[in-house]
């Protein structure tokens, strides 16, 4: 039997700060703000960069941020773990 999982994509898309948002977020200066579906705090994901395809985890703190990758900047898309993941016993 044959099990195929889809994995759904999520584009990054930023926009810039109201002057609302610059003036609440003025401590941290952040240079945009994500507008698309995000992911919970702690979760492991796949991001996807021009370089490639890896996994990071998504905190949350002050704003999103990734473990491994940082900033949110230069990631293209992510999408959750798939839930069976692939052993090394083949």
């Amino acid at each position: 039997m044959t099990y195929e999982e889809k994995i759904v994509w999520h584009e990054v898309k930023t926009r810039p700060l109201t002057d609302e948002e610059k003036e609440e977020y003025a401590e941290f200066e952040p240079e945009y703000m994500l507008d698309c579906p995000l992911p919970d705090d702690g979760e492991e994901i796949l991001v996807a960069t021009k370089y490639g395809v890896d996994v990071d985890v998504c905190g949350i703190d002050e704003g999103y941020y990734l473990e491994k990758q940082g900033d949110w900047e230069d990631v293209l898309a992510w999408a959750e773990m798939p839930k069976y993941k692939r052993s090394d016993n083949k």
